[in-house]
């Protein structure tokens, strides 16, 4: 008897379920994975660069009934189900050995630590909307849609719509997709992406567009990025409260300058922003932040854009802004991160409400030589 035989809601008693892990090729993991769809073992297999990815199996003997493929970033406290496959062919028997694998990636990420577990589902699917409704009763949430763009950065980067699924461990605080999310247009501006998204947590500005990130860009950049003296004027030209904390004095991102020329721009524009942020009153501090008073600003109802050296997470050394806007527990922070790594399958389901456990995000938050910490606090 094959799965496809199963009656209804009916799963082998001798149903063996395995995790593998899956340092490339994923059909190089386990026999009969190179007979699944192309097109999704293409997918399975655009994951790369620093990702862990795990491939959970269904077998009754040496036949392979089904496989969910999972992927997440290191360092990170969420794992996510790219796809489910089946070898059924009857809605029910499908229905639950779906379960079983999404079950198996769920346990694993619990006992690892994980805070939640998302799930891409695909419109285009035949599955979706049956998927879909199964998940939702199961306790599953839907995370809102962000922005898509028409034009050269469409999906971003001709990524085909997902639908986004939530699945968080209890207790937490945090309602998941509270904060409208955005995923940055441009490699250079993460930081008016965080910013308009710290804006909309507090109420000041609704859903993020290209056109605002453009502009506040342009308000803030030094010439590339933007740092956070820079951001914190944008933010109190739209109305926010903006406190800046920098661990140092002296012109930051200077790293990536190619030659004495940008350096000595990006510091003269640096020193423009100090001006005025004098001249109008705003709080800038020379202090290192701890991560007791971000937690402790969060509780009051604030938003932090932070600074990070996205090495570790993401393969490729490189200051970055994102935005902390909530915990999932004392332990956990939630961040919404603009960059995703679309070359290696991501989609934004990674970047919204991405946990970052607090031992992470300590090392994260420093950047350069020598390291600096630079956060921009905004509040309503």
């Amino acid at each position: 008897m094959t799965v496809s035989d199963l009656p209804p809601s009916d799963l082998p008693n001798d149903l063996q379920i395995d995790a593998l892990p899956v340092p490339d090729d994923v059909t190089a993991v386990a026999d009969g994975v190179g007979a699944l769809p192309p097109a999704l073992l293409r997918r399975w297999n655009r994951h790369g660069g620093v990702q862990v990815a795990t491939l959970h199996t269904a077998r009754r003997g040496g036949e392979l009934l089904g496989a969910a493929f999972e992927v997440h970033r290191p360092l990170t406290a969420y794992r996510k189900v790219v796809d489910v496959w089946t070898a059924a062919a009857e809605p029910a028997a499908r229905a639950a050995l779906t379960e079983r694998l999404v079950d198996s990636v769920v346990e694993r990420a619990w006992a690892e630590g994980a805070v939640s577990v998302k799930r891409e589902l695909r419109p285009a699917d035949a599955s979706f909307e049956a998927d879909r409704e199964r998940a939702l009763t199961a306790g599953w949430q839907e995370l809102p849609q962000p922005p898509r763009w028409s034009g050269p950065v469409a999906g971003p980067f001709h990524e085909p719509p997902v639908h986004g699924l939530v699945l968080v461990r209890e207790p937490s605080p945090a309602a998941p997709g509270a904060v409208p999310y955005m995923r940055q247009t441009t490699d250079f501006t993460c930081g008016p992406v965080a910013l308009q998204m710290g804006l909309a947590a507090l109420g000041l500005r609704g859903r993020p567009t290209r056109e605002a990130e453009l502009r506040l860009w342009r308000r803030a950049t030094t010439v590339g990025g933007c740092e956070p003296v820079g951001l914190a004027l944008a933010a109190a030209d739209e109305g926010a409260r903006a406190r800046v904390l920098l661990s140092t004095e002296r012109p930051v991102l200077l790293e990536l300058c190619v030659n004495d020329e940008e350096r000595d721009l990006r510091a003269f524009l640096q020193d423009g922003f100090r001006r005025e942020a004098a001249e109008r009153g705003l709080d800038v501090r020379t202090e290192a932040f701890s991560l007791d008073a971000l937690r402790a600003a969060l509780a009051g109802g604030a938003v932090a854009l932070v600074l990070i050296e996205q090495l570790g997470m993401h393969d490729e050394s490189c200051p970055h802004w994102i935005t902390v806007h909530g915990t999932a527990d004392p332990d956990v922070f939630l961040a919404h991160d603009p960059w995703t790594d679309a070359n290696f399958g991501e989609s934004w389901v990674d970047g919204v409400d991405l946990p970052l456990p607090a031992a992470t995000l300590d090392r994260l938050a420093w950047y350069g030589t020598p390291s600096y910490r630079g956060l921009v606090l905004l509040e309503g």
